[in-house]
């Protein structure tokens, strides 16, 4: 079976430019991360990301389907809803959204592991940096980093009417 991975956006008129698609995944709070295992069993979960250049992190647990998908299948899609306002005068869902595909790998490296921990923490708390040290510290071994390292990103909208 070939892949639908080049099928061209059907609504070009809504597209956006990549670094728009970009911003809007670095301010949602939240994703839906897609994994596979190796039957091609589809999962989706939401997650919390933080993006640093071209990847994205989130952490999770040490265990779990997530995981276990991650191992067979690393190839993932992350979706992002920026905005979204129903418009039923127009028939029709006014939205931002992303859709980003690319490669998971569970860090390792200590160093960077607490990097990934740090960016997530300044993303989603108003703890001082010494308070993430402490509580990256505490939660260290029981807490799991993947990278996403992005292959493709695109955005769409269908922005509301003035």
């Amino acid at each position: 079976m070939a892949t639908t991975q080049q099928t061209p956006l059907r609504r070009k008129d809504r597209s956006v430019q990549p670094q728009d698609a970009l911003a809007w995944a670095a301010q949602s709070d939240y994703c839906v991360l897609s994994t596979c295992d190796s039957e091609g069993v589809p999962y989706g979960v939401p997650i919390s990301p933080v993006l640093e250049k071209n990847h994205f992190y989130f952490h999770c647990a040490t265990t779990g389907r997530k995981l276990e998908n991650l191992q067979q299948q690393a190839q993932v899609c992350m979706t992002f809803v920026a905005k979204m306002q129903i418009d039923g005068a127009a028939f029709t869902t006014r939205y931002e959204s992303v859709i980003a595909e690319g490669k998971a790998s569970l860090v390792t490296e200590e160093a960077e592991k607490r990097h990934a921990l740090q960016l997530l923490c300044m993303r989603y708390t108003t703890h001082t940096t010494e308070e993430i040290a402490q509580y990256i510290t505490k939660y260290f071994a029981q807490t799991m980093v993947v990278k996403v390292e992005m292959t493709h990103i695109c955005g769409k909208s269908n922005p509301l009417q003035n």
